[in-house]
């Protein structure tokens, strides 16, 4: 079931008035009672922190990550401008050909069926390749300004885990747990991607990565930011994919 925040109010004899937010059970269900005990908001925002911090990307990784994208970058530039090139000579090269099939029917050495089918042929060519430029002008870097986004706010993660900044913690914390936060004998537990996830659980593979980074440091004397995995390409609607190695 969902948890739900409430708040109490204690009047002492003096006249002071001390108001404590407690989290607990929404105990909706009709099927099971549950009797999980309220949990106060300071230990539940200390223990949110706690689990965040497991995410967070350390300083050294996090300019190790933008020196390999500056590299991609650079090379995904070279990579397109290459094809976009070649791309731009094979239209001019079928601009000729049309003007030559258009000449050609003109003087009446080529019929009109012949014409038509082949006039039909290059022009789908002819669109194909210039969608095709379209398309790496504008997208063939748009994956890294996202990726630049992502490795600032994973670095500046534990200073929000650090701060009081309860909003904050709870935009971050829906990014990376998604629904897969449990709450059970007053302690806040992440599971990690449930096998069930709904359309809008955003727990991503690059948070999975960094957290599993984490656990990785204590095995080997110096810690290491390993290299995108083999075959999975930067893209323009999402993030890149990143695994830790020695």
């Amino acid at each position: 079931m969902m948890i739900t925040a409430e708040i109490k109010t204690k009047k002492q004899k003096n006249g002071n008035i001390h108001k404590y937010v407690y989290y607990r059970c929404t105990r909706k269900s009709k099927i099971v009672k549950c009797r999980e005990p309220f949990l106060r908001q300071e230990k539940l925002d200390k223990q949110i922190s706690s689990l965040l911090q497991k995410f967070s990307l350390k300083s050294e990784w996090a300019e190790g990550m933008r020196e390999m994208l500056e590299e991609d970058r650079t090379k995904s530039t070279k990579s397109s401008a290459g094809f976009i090139e070649e791309a731009k000579n094979k239209v001019k090269d079928i601009s000729i050909k049309l003007q030559r099939l258009l000449d050609g029917y003109l003087d009446q050495d080529i019929e009109r069926e012949i014409y038509r089918a082949e006039k039909t042929k290059l022009i789908s060519e002819k669109r194909t390749l210039e969608e095709k430029i379209a398309n790496l002008t504008t997208k063939q870097t748009s994956w890294v300004e996202p990726m630049k986004n992502w490795i600032e706010k994973a670095e500046n993660l534990s200073k929000i885990a650090q701060d009081n900044d309860l909003i904050s913690k709870k935009v971050i914390a829906k990014e990376i747990f998604g629904s897969d936060l449990l709450l059970a004998n007053r302690e806040a537990r992440y599971l990690g991607p449930s096998s069930l996830k709904s359309s809008d659980n955003s727990s991503t593979t690059q948070w999975a990565a960094v957290s599993a980074a984490h656990q990785m440091t204590p095995q080997f004397s110096e810690s290491q930011i390993g290299v995108r995995a083999p075959g999975i390409e930067p893209g323009a609607s999402k993030l890149s994919v990143w695994r830790y190695t020695t």
